[in-house]
């Protein structure tokens, strides 16, 4: 007796764990290429890592002539331009993987 249902059951699993491994290749990929920004003049360079997480924070010589309250300003933006480059690549890897399904579950 064949079961229809069961078989394509079984091959909706099979696209699923060829799924994961695609994207569990792009993680892999990303993990290994951190995201580096500096700001407009150099002062400051931020490296964050696939999810956005802040691993190196960078002052240059340009920034001796910001106040700290200016300074602080440049390194905030400066962190969350990397951080927005990461999750762009994140979620641009998951669309290159899962097409325009991706577009429904944004990475955030």
């Amino acid at each position: 007796m064949e079961f229809p249902a069961l078989e394509r059951l079984e091959q909706l699993a099979n696209s699923l764990d060829e799924l994961q491994a695609q994207l569990n290749g792009r993680v892999a990929e990303l993990r290994s290429r951190p995201v580096e920004v500096s700001s407009d003049d150099g002062a400051v360079r931020v490296t964050v890592d696939h999810a956005g997480r802040v691993s190196r924070v960078e002052v240059g010589a340009p920034a001796m002539r910001y106040s700290p309250a200016e300074l602080s300003a440049r390194i905030t933006a400066t962190i969350q331009r990397a951080q927005r480059e990461a999750a762009t690549r994140l979620q641009d890897s998951v669309r290159e993987v899962l097409g325009g399904a991706a577009d429904h579950h944004p990475v955030d």
